[in-house]
Parts: C-alpha cells; structure tokens; sequence
C-alpha cells in the first residue's frame, strides 16, 4: 500500500506540474504555487517518517542509524520548503540567502552522513572497473556544476554588456536641455515626491535576518555545490556497492533520488544565479518531488525487505 501510494503521489505530482505549469514564462497562478508546495512539502515528510519508522525497527538490516540520518536530513528539507514558502509568497521577501537555506544546507549533511554510514560497513572490494564507474560519476557532477556556473556567470554579465551606452556616443550626443513642464495659470506647481515603498507585510526579525545572511551569499552557492557534489558521489558508490542480492533494491532507488536531487538543483543553481527563477514556472522544479517519493519507496522498501528476511530465517531454524 504504502509502495502504491508512493508511485501514485509521483504520477499525481508530474501531471500536476505538466499539465498546469504556465507556458511562455508567464508568472503561475497562486493556487499552482500552494499546489506544488503541499505537493513537494509532504512527499518530503511522508518519507521523512517512513525512514524514521526504519530507525526505530530493530529488523532494519541495512542500521538503524542510517535511516535516522537520512530521515533527519529529509526532515530539514520539509522545513526548508516550509521557510522558503513563507518568506517568498507569504511575506514577499526575495533575498539572496534566505532562513531556508539553512535547512537545506543541513539536509545534504545529514544525507551524506546517513548514506555515508550505510557505505562504510561494507568494507568496499569494488574491482577496477567499479571504482572507475564511481569516479566518472563524481568527475561528470563535478564538471557539469563547473558548467553549469561558468554558464550562469556569463548570462549574468551578457545583459549588463548589451544594455551598457558607449561611452564615445554619450560624448558625441547633443546635449538635450531639460524643460520644466508648464505650470497650468491659478493651479499650484505639484511638489516632486520621492517615491515611497509600501510598506512590507513581513515580520522585523524576517528582514532582519535576511540582512544577517546577505554577506554570506558566496559560501552558501559553495556550500551547494559541494552538497550535490559529495552527495552524488555516494549515490553512485551506493549504486555499484549495493548492485545486486537481496537488500540492493531500496539503496538502488536512494541513489535515483539522491541523482534527482541533484539535477533538480542544478536547474535552480543556473536559474538562480541568472535571475530568471520563478517558483512554479518550471516543469523540471517536479525533480524534487520526484526525489523525495524516490527515498519515501527505499525507506520502504529496505522494512519490507528487512521483516521479511527475519521472518525467513526463523522458519529455517525451526
């Protein structure tokens, strides 16, 4: 049930997002945008207590303290969205690093920490030919987020560069007289009023943290980065050390999340930093979804899989 509810919150989630995402870049309806969210939000925390249904199983083959990280850092992920909703379309803030990046931060730690520990057991006797798969994977994320930034730093600087008047032009120009709009006879000249900003429905300490964070906007893009990196890389160990018997089939579908991730970041990263990013106006935005269902189905597949193996080998010692 829980295996079918799964593959049915992803299917729901992609024809949510390729039905109704808006076309031609046009800002998304409101309720598209809660849509998402819930959508997104809840996948994370639905897996989030399916790994912490694992730890606290004393059947979990694979340790209890693994899933206890992974659901950790799947937690954070839930919170962050939660921040990133209210800062964004609750108070109608924007800025470069927000509260939610902490959580998110924290929730690629915890991964790799969990995913980490569930490597570290096995005592790793991949042959040359695994250990070659596994650094392609880690060179091939490593240049395509090097790609990626160099392609998001050019589009940054291209409108700055088309938009900049020459400056021999300027000089070459006439210069062009201001003229004072005509006072209208028996009617008052109207003062030039400087133009006032509304004022922000946000809370004081939002903005004020908001402040806080705005210098550390380079160390959170690295720090990123490095998350995506390092978690991709322990994917694909995962993938090769786990490739085949009984227990693969869970960390199979962990490393299929932990990729979805990461792709799904790399969209952000050069939406992001090109300032073309706006939430629910994309279809490939889903991949996050789709992550979070992709670790909701490992978590329970590794407890079924767990149980069952228990429950076999009591039957062959009776």
């Amino acid at each position: 049930m829980l295996i079918g509810s799964g593959i049915a919150w992803g299917v729901v989630s992609l024809l949510f997002s390729l039905l109704f995402v808006p076309s031609g870049g046009n800002e998304p309806a409101e309720w598209f945008v809660l849509g998402i969210n819930l959508l997104e939000t809840g996948a994370f925390l639905i897996a989030s207590l399916l790994c912490f249904r694992n730890w606290r199983s004393p059947q979990i083959v694979s340790g209890r303290t693994v899933w206890f990280w992974i659901g950790l850092g799947l937690m954070m992920y839930a919170l962050g969205n939660i921040f990133f909703f209210l800062w964004g379309n609750l108070w109608g803030l924007d800025p470069v690093v927000s509260f939610a990046d902490f959580f998110y931060i924290l929730c690629y730690v915890f991964l790799s920490v969990g995913m980490f520990q569930a490597v570290l057991p096995r005592r790793l006797n991949l042959e040359l030919s695994q250990w070659l798969i596994v650094l392609g994977i880690g060179l091939g994320g490593i240049l395509l987020s090097v790609f990626v930034s160099l392609q998001a730093a050019n589009a940054e600087t291209l409108p700055t560069a088309s938009t900049t008047p020459n400056a021999y032009l300027l000089a070459q120009a006439p210069a062009v007289p201001e003229v004072a709009p005509e006072a209208i006879p028996g009617e008052p000249v109207p003062a030039t009023a400087p133009a006032v900003d509304p004022p922000p429905s946000a809370p004081s300490w939002a903005v004020a943290i908001d402040n806080l964070l705005e210098p550390f906007e380079g160390i959170v893009k690295l720090l990123y980065l490095l998350g995506d990196i390092v978690l991709l890389i322990i994917a694909g160990t995962l993938l090769v050390a786990f490739w085949g018997g009984r227990f693969s089939q869970s960390w199979k579908l962990i490393a299929v999340a932990s990729f979805f991730l990461y792709v799904a970041d790399m969209f952000f990263l050069y939406a992001g930093s090109t300032d073309t990013y706006l939430e629910g106006s994309a279809v490939w935005e889903v991949f996050w979804t789709l992550a979070a269902v992709f670790f909701w189905l490992g978590a329970v597949v590794e407890h079924a899989v767990s149980v069952n193996s228990r429950r076999s080998s009591r039957r062959r010692r009776g």
